[in-house]
């Protein structure tokens, strides 16, 4: 393997890493199961760093008026940015 195809194989995987905890943000989230508080807390404070952006122009909204829980569209969105664009972009780089 060349030097150009081990970067990209690391790429790759650091990538489907960063999508495989934002999914599990995402369910954690949706469900808070109280045994993994800390794992959520920990993965939360990572990425928010990447999420705050995104909740500056798409605000978490209330499904209904009276409803205590918000929607938070933005760790979607944020996945469908690193798979739409930054993966394919970066892959581009390296080299198909």
């Amino acid at each position: 393997m060349s030097i150009i195809q081990q970067l990209r194989a690391l790429v790759d995987l650091v990538i489907k890493l960063f999508e495989l905890g934002l999914f599990i943000t995402i369910i954690l989230n949706l469900f808070s199961p109280p045994s993994l508080y800390r794992v959520q807390c920990r993965l939360n404070a990572f990425y928010d760093f990447f999420l705050n952006p995104i909740r500056r122009h798409i605000r978490p909204f209330k499904i209904t008026p009276s409803s205590p829980a918000s929607l938070d569209l933005a760790p979607i969105i944020l996945l469908l940015i690193v798979w739409l664009l930054v993966h394919p972009f970066l892959m581009w780089i390296l080299g198909v």
